[in-house]
């Protein structure tokens, strides 16, 4: 098996969750899911002095960051706490620029999206959540519609909403606008559109749930790199899908899998 480099950027964060503070963020679920399975796994973020890179669920993958503010908190994911600072582009190391998979998933505007011009050689996605948000005065987090869809989703290969993350009559668009494009629906499963064209719905491998959160990013890291090894979109969205049930099944990112269990998974589930 050929030692694929991926490389997720956006934040790393803590999720509290009544008592509890947990490790979160896109970038640190997909991140896991690439070492798990066996890959070169980098991210590039933005923390605080608050936090330690020693947490072992981030051993074997690499890390660039940088310093800045206090690191991003959210509370239930419903409400934000702290936020760290922009990640800049110096903080990409340059020989990371020519990884085989590059994955742009923010989840509070943390990186500006004309980043994506520095992959020209990469297989490309983005989980654009984190330029759809915004927050009240009291840090409740909203939903808000994003104003450069129309620059970033043809110019990358892959792109991953969650029918919640955007507001129902654009979703429309992005299809329209997207290579490949996949709208998750959690126990629903998820569709699958390629330029533009509905290329079937994926199910969703029902698990009994204790924590949704960071099931899309396991299923859009999941997405891209099953699609690099075979070319196959359907394919890869099931691989997808199964990897993206595991998660559901523990607190925070305890459930993201390895291979052998997705493997295992995928035979015993008919599809």
């Amino acid at each position: 098996m050929k030692n694929y480099s991926f490389l997720a950027l956006g934040y790393i964060t803590f999720d509290l969750r009544g008592k509890k503070k947990l490790l979160g963020g896109s970038s640190a679920y997909a991140g896991i899911l690439v070492r798990n399975l066996g890959f070169d796994s980098a991210i590039v973020t933005s923390v605080g002095e608050d936090f330690d890179f020693g947490a072992a669920p981030l051993n074997g993958i690499r890390v660039a960051y940088q310093v800045e503010g206090r690191t991003t908190t959210f509370i239930d994911r419903r409400y934000i706490l702290t936020l760290a600072g922009r990640i800049k582009e110096e903080t990409i190391p340059e020989e990371w620029c020519d990884a085989d998979i590059v994955f742009v998933c923010p989840v509070f505007d943390e990186i500006d999206e004309r980043i994506i011009e520095k992959f020209e050689c990469s297989m490309l996605g983005v989980a654009p959540q984190g330029w759809m948000r915004t927050a009240t005065n009291n840090g409740r987090i909203e939903r808000k519609r994003w104003d450069k869809a129309d620059e970033v989703l043809p110019a990358v290969d892959f792109a991953i909403i969650s029918e919640e993350d955007a507001f129902e009559d654009d979703v429309h668009r992005y299809i329209e606008l997207s290579n490949i494009f996949v709208v998750t629906r959690g126990r629903s499963g998820a569709d699958l559109y390629i330029e533009g064209e509905h290329q079937g719905h994926i199910p969703a491998f029902e698990r009994p749930e204790v924590d949704a959160t960071g099931a899309g990013d396991v299923f859009g890291a999941a997405f891209l790199l099953r699609y690099f090894e075979t070319g196959d979109a359907i394919e890869a969205a099931i691989f997808a899908s199964c990897s993206a049930s595991f998660v559901v099944e523990a607190e925070g990112v305890n459930g993201v899998p390895h291979r052998d269990e997705i493997i295992r998974r995928l035979r015993s589930f008919p599809i």
